[in-house]
């Protein structure tokens, strides 16, 4: 069984990552999309057994998302 951690990253900390305790995939994309209010550029990350943090699948950074014209 693996353990899949999420947490809050920003491009301009990306040593600096925000560990969500104990929540799933859903809970982890609604702390997102909340924190994004007031830091647009967070991200997704997640981890597996306590390897390194990567983007998580299909996570988006604010600051490369297309906004209208």
């Amino acid at each position: 069984m693996t353990g899949i951690q999420y947490g809050i990253a920003s491009p301009s900390r990306l040593d600096d990552v925000e560990p969500l305790e104990r929540l799933n995939r859903r809970a982890a994309e609604a702390v997102i999309a909340d924190s994004r209010t007031q830091w647009p550029d967070v991200y997704l990350v997640q981890r597996t057994d306590g390897d390194d943090w990567q983007p998580s699948s299909g996570a988006v950074s604010r600051t490369t998302e297309q906004r209208p014209a």
